[in-house]
């Protein structure tokens, strides 16, 4: 068996998210598996980096497969984003070691979410984004961000119910806005809970349209309370950037 790692980038507008469902929904991971079967011949299954919500988009996702045998790496590429919807595209194959796995080897994770913070929402970002049009307070809401940067208890901030522990490593958190009126948010942690990043950008556009403060904050990351925290931002504007290994 030989062993291969790609990097694919997906539109998750119309996709249940990245892991197959029971309920034979779209996915990415299915739509990435039945192009691999078409080209190779055979059933191909594949391991991921990072298990996107629906709705939420990548730039960067990485999977490996394993093949029968050795294949031209440029040819199969081609083949499979001729034969992948629209939305999903493979942006690089490479051949890897075969022990090589796309999640257990990844050490971090980089998401992004976008803000347009203004009166109108550009047409070419509508879908990965969300508008916020009152003035958001910029400098407050970088100063939250610092406050999840270290190695943390986040059960106030993900649903932790599938995972063993809630103890997660944010190494860096920033919030930058341009004269476009679009905030990004970019955050940079080993792994992250169920829903993680958009609670916090839930919780920090509440802090900068002046709903809570930096203190309601620190108590929700000290209580470890879901309810001290704030709402879910939605789907559409997060983005998986960048695995790391």
């Amino acid at each position: 068996m030989v062993n291969y790692k790609a990097v694919v980038e997906y539109d998750g507008t119309e996709y249940c998210g990245f892991q197959i469902q029971p309920d034979s929904k779209a996915t990415i991971q299915g739509c990435l598996q039945e192009a691999l079967g078409q080209v190779a011949g055979y059933k191909v299954s594949i391991n991921y980096a990072g298990r996107t919500d629906a709705g939420v988009h990548a730039l960067h996702q990485v999977v490996n497969f394993k093949l029968n045998q050795e294949i031209d790496v440029y040819r199969f590429q081609w083949s499979l984003n001729c034969v992948l919807p629209q939305d999903i595209c493979i942006r690089d194959i490479s051949r890897v070691g075969c022990d090589f796995d796309a999640r257990r080897d990844a050490v971090r994770r980089i998401y992004s979410y976008y803000v347009v913070n203004g009166n109108v929402q550009s047409v070419f970002l509508r879908k990965y984004s969300i508008l916020i049009t009152q003035k958001l307070d910029l400098e407050m809401m970088q100063k939250a961000a610092r406050l999840f940067i270290g190695r943390k208890d986040f059960r106030a901030f993900g649903n932790q119910a599938e995972y063993g522990s809630t103890v997660r490593t944010v190494y860096s958190f920033h919030i930058t806005g341009n004269s476009d009126n679009l905030i990004i948010f970019n955050i940079e942690a080993s792994s992250f809970l169920y829903n993680m990043v958009r609670i916090m950008v839930g919780t920090i556009l509440e802090l900068g349209k002046g709903l809570r403060t930096l203190e309601s904050i620190e108590k929700a990351l000290e209580a470890r309370d879901r309810e001290l925290a704030g709402k879910t931002a939605p789907a559409k504007g997060l983005f998986l950037t960048k695995v790391l290994y």
